[in-house]
């Protein structure tokens, strides 16, 4: 099974945890991010085959959803697994920490004997959830060396870690209903940020949680969100393919390809600035041009090189490269020059 064909439904407005304030900005800033996320939490997942979307059918994933009564969260599915760490981004980790918990408390306690999962267990990663989550932390932004500070399980905890050292996890208070932090010192000292970095978790020490039964104003703070991309609250104007031609180069899909040595890129207006383009090889890598240049014009007649390349290779069948222009500037008209005929499925100039 791949993650892309149990997608729930709702479930792909958080998928960007390496960027939880820019898309929080994209919501009208943090508490439009949390808004939408009580959004997911509430609104009831049916399981209804008239609201079957592209699957034309009702998935084992939207009855597990259905079933466990989180909204459309749901835990079955790996895509969904970072969605209540977000509250953390959205300034609200009390949020998190109450649904943290019952998560941890309620959807793994499984039906049958043996069986202790509602949904997959793909290479370990309910189980994996389970654990980090259980400790009181999780890695929202994989690769950011930073963790996302939930609600602890139990009320001690010790990690044995490679280098001999040991991570306790202390939570004297926890309880069934202390289940949000009040505080948190790491190795004594206090800790107001909902991150903590990897690089002092591996060196072992001493995590204490206080807990209690009500939400907090622990964790905050302005700048104690995990790790973003984006830092300020300006919002994001991503950049757009200024191609407004039709054919097999410029259809949206590497279904289709065109033999061609050269390609008049077409761009509306009195002319764009073009910063990047892409290109897409064709069901057979091996068509694809080695080399090219990416060319402006004002008029059509004179043109001046923007990029150009020699020594390229596309490494897959229908792989999409981007390159970025070397000598930008604003033109009405755009061609690639190619060093010979060659199979190509797609060009994008990104503007």
């Amino acid at each position: 099974m791949s993650w892309g064909e149990c997608s729930p439904r709702g479930g792909y407005a958080f998928t960007a945890p390496q960027d939880s304030r820019g898309l929080a900005n994209l919501y009208g800033g943090r508490d439009g991010l949390g808004d939408k996320l009580d959004a997911y939490l509430s609104t009831p997942e049916t399981a209804s085959p008239e609201l079957k979307g592209s699957y034309n059918g009702v998935i084992h994933e939207m009855v597990e959803a259905r079933d466990v009564r989180m909204g459309m969260y749901g835990h079955s599915n790996q895509v969904a697994h970072h969605a209540l760490y977000m509250y953390d981004a959205a300034g609200q980790p009390y949020k998190t920490q109450k649904n943290i918990r019952e998560v941890l408390q309620r959807l793994y306690t499984g039906s049958d004997i043996g069986q202790g999962y509602h949904g997959d267990e793909d290479n370990g990663e309910q189980s994996a959830w389970f654990l980090f989550s259980s400790l009181g932390f999780y890695p929202l932004v994989m690769g950011s060396g930073e963790y996302a500070v939930g609600s602890p399980l139990f009320t001690k905890a010790t990690v044995h870690l490679e280098n001999g050292r040991d991570l306790v996890v202390k939570a004297p208070k926890n309880s069934t209903k202390n289940v949000y932090v009040q505080g948190l010192k790491v190795n004594g000292k206090r800790w107001t940020s909902t991150s903590l970095p990897h690089s002092l978790l591996a060196k072992g020490g001493v995590l204490e949680f206080d807990m209690g039964a009500k939400p907090s104003s622990w964790g905050t703070g302005k700048d104690a969100a995990p790790a973003s991309i984006t830092e300020g609250d300006e919002v994001a104007t991503p950049r757009a393919d200024a191609i407004t031609g039709a054919g097999a180069l410029f259809d949206n899909t590497s279904g289709t390809d065109a033999s061609v040595t050269s390609v008049d890129l077409p761009v509306s207006g009195k002319g764009v600035k073009a910063v990047q383009y892409t290109l897409t090889s064709s069901a057979d890598r091996t068509k694809a041009p080695a080399g090219w240049k990416l060319q402006g014009s004002a008029d059509g007649t004179t043109w001046r090189t923007l990029d150009e390349r020699s020594g390229e290779s596309f490494a897959w069948d229908r792989q999409t490269r981007a390159f970025s222009v070397k000598s930008p500037g604003s033109y009405a008209k755009y061609r690639l020059v190619l060093d010979g005929a060659h199979t190509l499925a797609e060009v994008e100039l990104l503007a």
